[in-house]
């Protein structure tokens, strides 16, 4: 199933795979763009807004 959901993602013993330079790689749910965005934007919202706005 490919998502991005973050409660599927977490889910026990689910298998997430990246797809990297020599085709699908396994990955953590740590490891993914996903949750290191949702990270930065929860660690400080009004920041990250600002600098997505002025990029």
């Amino acid at each position: 199933m490919a998502t991005h959901a973050p409660l599927l993602m977490a889910y026990p013993n689910a298998q997430l795979l990246r797809l990297g330079k020599y085709g699908l790689e396994p990955t953590t749910v740590e490891q993914t763009d996903h949750y290191r965005v949702m990270r930065e934007f929860c660690a400080d919202p009004r920041g990250f807004v600002e600098a997505t706005l002025a990029e």
